[in-house]
């Protein structure tokens, strides 16, 4: 348990960094290379490797799981996706791994770091295409992107109109209610919380939230202490180490901000967990994410008989 605990939390500080490393953008020639057919290969790739679990999750519900022959080593859904050969890590993919399985298609998120492995692979014939996952407009570019290149169009419609369709009903119900500040935090000692310019900010704002560091310069701040006290979050969100929240993990939240009784979120015990992968990977299950922290800001606005069935 302590190893998976310690994986997920690696695993989010990986996507915060690279959510970092590619806020200055992909350049012209990147954009060229990932214009639909650049790479001269078929339009039906059969063998597709995914370097990122985000990317891993959206592919495979698809419906294009059986094209998958290798991930990166931090795809753990779905299930399925555990059974796939392995590339390497999100920031450090092992090329031989990847010509060995010899894909038609790699699906990465941009890292600057990375554009020598690119083009390595593209000049193997391989077409690499690299996602941004920053905002909520990236996810829906995605699956568009990895629909037209799979030709799976259809089913890439179906799920951005099932996506923007559940978020126009938590945004719906919890249009009337104040707007809690909410800080959501993404590490710890030292304090790092989602800012501005992230998909998690957007989901605040789309919750009924008012995010604390909304006027942040960076993507992820580091605040201190004296700060969320200065800013009085409402809500204060946290996210689970694991797949399931567990009692502990509340107890040790809690027990953590007991100390500072001034702040409303302490007060008024508006301190929630949330299931990492629902709130910090842009895929599909954002939409569960998304009600979930809805009920934590308006508990209110829901009705607990209403409660969708959550994705195991």
């Amino acid at each position: 348990m302590k190893a998976k605990m310690l994986r997920r939390t690696f695993h989010i500080l990986l996507g915060v960094a690279l959510a970092l490393s590619v806020a200055c953008g992909g350049s012209r020639k990147e954009a060229d290379e990932n214009a639909p057919g650049a790479s001269g290969k078929a339009a039906y790739p059969a063998r597709i490797i995914s370097m990122a679990p985000s990317i891993t999750e959206t592919v495979f519900a698809l419906g294009l799981g059986d094209r998958v022959v290798g991930v990166s080593d931090f795809c753990d859904y779905p299930p399925e996706a555990l059974d796939r050969p392995k590339i390497g890590g999100v920031v450090n993919p092992n090329m031989e791994a990847i010509v060995a399985l010899n894909p038609d298609l790699v699906l990465a998120l941009p890292n600057t770091t990375h554009e020598s492995l690119f083009r390595s692979l593209r000049s193997f014939g391989i077409n690499v295409i690299t996602l941004r996952n920053d905002r909520l407009q990236d996810l829906f570019t995605t699956i568009e992107r990895i629909g037209e290149e799979t030709s799976t169009q259809s089913e890439a419609g179906e799920m951005s109109e099932a996506l923007r369709a559940k978020f126009s009903e938590v945004s719906g119900k919890v249009a009337d209610r104040p707007r809690r500040k909410v800080m959501f935090i993404v590490g710890v000692d030292p304090l790092f919380v989602a800012g501005r310019g992230t998909f998690i900010d957007e989901l605040i704002e789309m919750a009924g939230g008012e995010n604390i560091a909304a006027d942040s310069l960076s993507k992820y701040p580091r605040l201190g202490i004296e700060e969320v006290v200065s800013r009085a979050p409402d809500v204060i969100l946290y996210t689970s180490l694991n797949f399931e929240l567990t009692p502990e993990q509340e107890v040790m939240a809690k027990a953590l901000w007991s100390g500072y009784p001034s702040i409303p979120a302490v007060q008024n015990d508006r301190i929630h967990g949330l299931v990492a992968d629902y709130v910090t990977l842009p895929g599909p299950r954002l939409a569960i994410g998304v009600e979930e922290m809805a009920r934590a800001i308006h508990p209110e606005a829901f009705d607990e008989s209403d409660r969708g069935e959550q994705a195991q």
